[in-house]
């Protein structure tokens, strides 16, 4: 119902999705025409954006060396090493004790690689993007009078605080609220608003700049 309601918001706003997921994956989960992507963190977009930094072999092949790193030495542990086109995730949900350590282990990073905290996970990236770039991208790219960002990650921080920072009419909500919403997004929020309420509020939104469904 989401990925239809997104159809019919994409006929009458711009609409885009920001993550930290590669663009192929993105463009699987949701495949909805008219909808743009700024995916892998700030790193790569549907369409050509020079604000975003370009793609790097070499960067690609550290991070390639630094999983093959990590996994030998988390090896027998629940670690979860998730490879992406621009970036390495170290998933440690199973076990939260893992945290630590990793964070030692990643400790000594060249100055060409960043790590960029989630929800019970450390991602490795190139340095530079964001999902503050990612958004930076999208105004370039639409230059919208009003906006509104919803977000439910330690990684949409920045985005928020981009958006306020662009000036204009600015609505931010995360979504969630619960225990595994860590704190600064909800603090970053103009409200929070539940994983199932997100649909409604798309839904509303359409109605509102396009009139309801037809019966």
């Amino acid at each position: 119902a989401t990925l239809t309601t997104l159809e019919r918001l994409a006929t009458v706003a711009h609409v885009a999705i920001v993550t930290g997921r590669d663009l192929a994956t993105a463009r699987t989960l949701a495949p909805v025409p008219g909808v743009e992507f700024v995916a892998s963190h700030g790193h790569e977009a549907s369409f050509a954006a020079s604000a975003l930094p370009a793609a790097d072999a070499a960067l690609s092949e550290r991070l390639e060396g630094l999983a093959r790193d990590i996994e030998a030495r988390f090896a027998g542990t629940a670690l979860r090493v998730e490879r992406k086109a621009r970036s390495v995730a170290f998933h440690y949900r199973a076990d939260p004790s893992l945290a630590a350590p990793l964070r030692d282990a990643l400790r000594a990073l060249p100055e060409e690689l960043r790590i960029q905290p989630g929800r019970l996970v450390l991602e490795v990236l190139p340095a530079g993007g964001g999902k503050d770039t990612a958004l930076a991208a999208l105004l370039e790219r639409f230059r919208p009078g009003s906006l509104l960002v919803l977000g439910d990650d330690l990684t949409d921080v920045a985005m928020f605080e981009a958006a306020r920072a662009a000036g204009g009419r600015v609505l931010v909500l995360a979504i969630g609220g619960g225990s595994e919403t860590p704190s600064e997004v909800v603090a970053a929020a103009d409200a929070v608003v539940d994983q199932g309420q997100v649909g409604e509020v798309l839904a509303l939104l359409v109605d509102a700049l396009a009139g309801p469904p037809p019966a």
